[in-house]
Parts: C-alpha cells; structure tokens; sequence
C-alpha cells in the first residue's frame, strides 16, 4: 500500500518552535500546576536522576561485573581464578560471590538540577509520544504530520536558549533520563503532559487526527487476498494477532470488534479531556476505513 506512505510529512519546525515558546515562557506555572508538592518530590524529577539508595547499587552492579570478568579472565594474581562460571548459578553461588566482593565506597552527593530544564526535555518527549497515536493536520490538508524525535528536540533547545532558560548551565542541552529509568517510562503518568500540548495547539492551525495505520494495513491485505495462490497475503484475527504473525482465515468484521474493545491510549484519552470529545478518526469503524482506504487508493 505505497500511498499510505505517501500521506505521511513532518510537522514543521517552527510550528514546534511557536508551541514551545509559549509553554517555556510559563514553566514555573507549570511546574507548580503539576506537582504542587514541590518537583523534587515528583515522578518526573525521579526520571532524571539517582537516589542514594539506588546510586549505591549502580556501583554494586558495576562492581560485580569487574569482579566476575577478574575471577574469569583478570590478570591480578592476587585474586583467585574460577574459571568459567556458571550460566545459571544457584543462590548460594550468587551470595558466596557478593561476599567476596571488597568494600564499596559510596560518595552520594545530589547534583544540582533545573526544574525548568527538566520539564522542558519532558515536554519535547511528551510531543513525540502523542505523535505515536495521533497524527498532526493543517486546516487545508489532509496530509498526517508526524514529530521527528531529533527535530523536536532542536526545536525545544531553540527556544530555551532563546528565552535564556539554559542560563548558569555550562553548555546548552537538556537533561537526559537516566538509561535505565527509561525503561521505566510506561510507568509514568503522562496524561498531564500530555493535556498540556494539546492545549496549546488549540492556538495554532493544526489539529489532531487519530489513524491506526495496522488497520488500513490489514485491509490492504484482506483486499489483495488470493485464498487459493501458494503465497497468498496472511489474514490475521485482530491486530494482537497482526502483531504476533498468527494467520487466520480472513474475518474483517472480527477485527474491527476487536479494535473496538480496546482501551484508548493515553494520548487519545488527553485529547477527550481536552476536547470533551474523541479525536477525528476514533473510535475507527469499518466503514470509515474502508472509505479512507479507497481515498488513499485513489491518489494513486
């Protein structure tokens, strides 16, 4: 399906640049709004940086591999050699090797931190996971704009250094989550962010769409479907199914039941707090796909 490729642009730069200068320019109120107990108590301050507690397992963790590479393959003489270990050691293995395991000095001193650099790095992650669900559109097009993660990023250092925001820090970048807090985002509510950015581009020209592209995917193979050819295009009972590669006998009408039982996502749950009303696009029926699917067709 080449043409639903074709409809796919990215949203303008400084249409980011607009939306982020008027959020940066109320970052304190924001960051009150958000957590009215104080950032550093917050979840979003978590994500950038380690407490004392977990500062000292990092080190444990770090230790534990140089000393479980040393008793393997070290050159110290000093420490004797086991020899390969064991992939699945038992848990007596894995406490007689901590037990070994020398001292570990711990320094824990908190870094300074700007509340307001936080919050901006969040805001420009906070674009990109909207753009995962729902697509940006102009008022005269119907293209779907999507958010270029590196591009939403400039974008939001443009406007800090612009609005002096990077003052007193040594080099001009945002913040990054900590490796693996990142791991932990699924976590994290971001529904207020989330309110947050839709609300301000209630201000510019461009509205939010929602598009389930494995929808229009799957339709495209039910279509071109040949039942009786050797290498007939795989039909799938839902997009779970879709996901996972399990076939089954073409059922578009079970599809769309499916796709209809889902929860909506954050992002389209942010849209309806906002709004008071779902986005164009959801909840996707089958015949609204269809159509879509046929208009796409049809450019080409």
């Amino acid at each position: 399906m080449t043409n639903l490729l074709n409809n796919y642009k990215l949203l303008p730069r400084k249409v980011m640049i607009s939306v982020f200068t008027d959020l940066f320019k109320i970052l304190p109120e924001l960051i009150e709004e958000l957590t009215p107990q104080g950032w550093e108590k917050s979840v979003y301050h978590a994500l950038f940086h380690l407490d004392a507690r977990e500062y000292f397992f990092e080190k444990l963790y770090y230790k534990v591999i140089d000393h479980n590479f040393e008793v393997q393959f070290g050159t110290d003489s000093r420490i004797p050699k086991t020899g390969v270990l064991s992939d699945i050691p038992s848990k007596e293995e894995i406490w007689e090797g901590l037990n070994t395991i020398g001292p570990i000095e711990v320094h824990y001193k908190k870094e300074p931190y700007s509340p307001e650099l936080e919050l901006a790095s969040l805001l420009s992650e906070t674009l990109v996971f909207i753009s995962r669900c729902l697509y940006f559109q102009s008022k005269d097009s119907n293209l779907w704009l999507e958010v270029h993660p590196e591009v939403a990023s400039n974008a939001a250092a443009i406007v800090a250094r612009d609005l002096e925001i990077f003052e007193g820090s040594s080099y001009m970048q945002f913040p990054k989550i900590y490796w693996y807090k990142r791991m932990l985002i699924h976590n994290v509510k971001w529904l207020p962010l989330m309110k947050i950015i839709i609300r301000a581009f209630q201000k510019t020209e461009y509205s939010l769409v929602y598009v389930d592209t494995e929808l229009l995917q799957i339709i495209d193979e039910h279509l071109h479907a040949d039942n009786e050819a050797p290498n007939k295009i795989p039909n799938y009972k839902n997009k779970e199914h879709y996901r996972l590669g399990i076939t089954s006998n073409p059922v578009i009408d079970e599809v769309f039941d499916n796709t209809a039982r889902e929860l909506p996502s954050e992002a389209v749950v942010a849209y309806f707090d906002v709004y008071g009303d779902w986005p164009p696009g959801y909840p996707p029926t089958k015949e609204e796909y269809f159509a879509l699917y046929n208009k796409l067709e049809s450019k080409g």
